[in-house]
């Protein structure tokens, strides 16, 4: 019997260990903003509610990768999860809308363990093979959104809107002892921390991380509304947007681990990044449009696709203009950045939505992403060295 490749065995590892987190996240998700107007949140109080998440994600996730460099990748996720457990606890048992945001940042410190489990694929892996790897993490995270929303729902159907809460409390307790026990230590000893200074001396990582911070204003302000979108044009309830969100994370799934791991091998990073964040636009335009479940599914579905070529292609991309002793640290910073996008998005969704319309959202989310796309393209011409970006593509 041939044995597995220790690549492959810490990319099954790595994938479980996100794929268990994502399902403990997903069921949240769909559920948050419909339970935190049980406490009488307005939407925009609820854009507040999921931007706090992301601020403490934007604290923490430069921390959580220093420690992953320097005392390795499961012991650090391990942490986290523990973390998270008390978090969801904390939302479940809450009687107030304080304890709600309280479980919530706790939540968002506690998710910046994604930026460590990066790490483990740009330790196992060459720069040229990364794009794959990264898929194959975006696909456990696609994995666990399909089903998180889905076992939301039934929980919620079986008439407890809490249950979800306690579930992911119980999938984070598994995930301490798998981190513990299947994932690589790795890392190694980090330097002192990184200032702006040295950002700009890697060339391509200061716009490389400018593009992510844009894409995820975008794609938070279409996340962070749409169940509220859904609700007041559609008539959604917690099920049907469970359902949707599933619907979404399958088609994530399928496009990472076939599109996005073949094009990247042929096209290269940079390009797909900026494919990726034009394909997100066009799916943002296209919501305001939605009548019907029909008429929702296509616009979901390009936000899909978008985000499943842009995500993996611009962890690879930094990945590969960053020095082998950083990767926790800058996919830590790259988390933090991306973070700050994902506060300024529901924030600034959630006005748009209550001052303006529940349209309003996506068509801002558009024009960022649109300009997203239009910096990542610029990445392949003729330029100064910190902005300009090789890629790397592969036969196979």
């Amino acid at each position: 019997m041939r044995k597995q490749s220790p690549h492959k065995s810490a990319l099954g590892a790595v994938f479980i260990t996100v794929f268990i987190d994502m399902i403990g996240f997903g069921m949240i998700v769909p559920i948050l903003p419909t339970y935190a107007r049980d406490f009488d949140a307005s939407p925009g109080m609820i854009g507040v509610l999921v931007a706090s998440y992301s601020l403490a994600q934007l604290l923490f996730a430069p921390l959580v990768g220093r420690a992953s460099d320097r005392w390795g990748r499961g012991p650090v996720i391990a942490a986290t999860a523990a973390g998270a457990a008390i978090a969801y606890l904390t939302i479940g048992l809450a009687g107030t809308l304080v304890a709600v945001f309280a479980g919530r940042i706790l939540a968002g410190a506690c998710a910046a363990s994604t930026a460590a489990a990066q790490g483990v694929v740009a330790d196992v892996l060459p720069p040229e093979r990364r794009a794959g790897g990264m898929a194959v993490v975006g696909a456990g995270i696609g994995l666990g959104i399909v089903l998180g929303p889905g076992v939301a729902s039934l929980l919620v159907a079986l008439g407890d809107e809490r249950l979800p809460f306690f579930v992911a409390a119980a999938l984070s307790i598994v995930n301490i002892a798998w981190a513990l026990f299947a994932l690589p230590r790795a890392g190694g000893t980090p330097r002192e921390g990184m200032g702006w200074r040295e950002v700009r001396a890697l060339p391509g990582l200061l716009p490389l991380l400018a593009v992510s911070g844009l894409v995820m204003v975008g794609f938070s302000m279409i996340d962070s509304q749409f169940p509220l979108f859904t609700a007041d044009r559609l008539g959604f309830g917690a099920v049907e947007n469970g359902l949707l969100f599933m619907y979404v994370g399958v088609l994530i799934v399928l496009v990472q681990l076939t599109a996005t791991r073949w094009l990247s091998n042929r096209v290269g990073e940079v390009t797909l990044m900026a494919a990726g964040a034009l394909i997100l636009a066009l799916g943002a335009g296209l919501v305001p449009l939605a009548q019907d479940w029909w008429y929702v599914a296509l616009p979901a579905a390009l936000v899909a696709a978008g985000n499943a070529t842009n995500a993996p292609t611009t962890m690879a991309a930094i990945s590969r203009v960053t020095p082998q002793d950083r990767q926790g640290e800058v996919f830590g910073l790259s988390q933090s950045v991306g973070a700050g996008g994902r506060v300024l998005g529901p924030v600034l969704g959630g006005w748009l939505f209550q001052q303006f319309a529940p349209s309003a959202p996506y068509v801002a989310a558009a024009l960022v992403l649109c300009l997203a796309a239009a910096l990542a393209w610029a990445m392949r011409g003729p330029a100064r060295s910190w902005w300009r970006v090789e890629q790397t593509t592969s036969p196979v």
